[in-house]
């Protein structure tokens, strides 16, 4: 997809982020990530299209979007364990 979304267009995952980057979980996974990866995770979030698109936008190779989309599933899946651990 080129071009950048239109909220209507967005997805439900591309809303969460867009409203919980004021949550301090999420963006103590931002700063776990390189600048290049930080470059492409914010492309993705403002609509630059697929993870793969959002790489390509950045000069980065296509498959760079995705390690970066798979990096902040174990990024925030660590956040989630630590929050689970501090509950206890």
């Amino acid at each position: 997809m080129s071009g950048s979304r239109s909220w209507k267009q967005r997805t439900a995952e591309d809303l969460a982020l867009h409203h919980r980057l004021d949550d301090e979980r999420v963006r103590t996974a931002l700063r776990g990530l390189t600048p290049d990866e930080a470059t492409v995770a914010a492309r993705w979030a403002q609509g630059a299209g697929t993870w793969a698109e959002s790489a390509l936008s950045a000069d980065l190779p296509a498959a760079y979007g995705e390690r970066v989309h798979r990096k902040l599933h174990r990024l925030g899946a660590r956040q989630v364990a630590r929050a689970a651990g501090a509950a206890q």
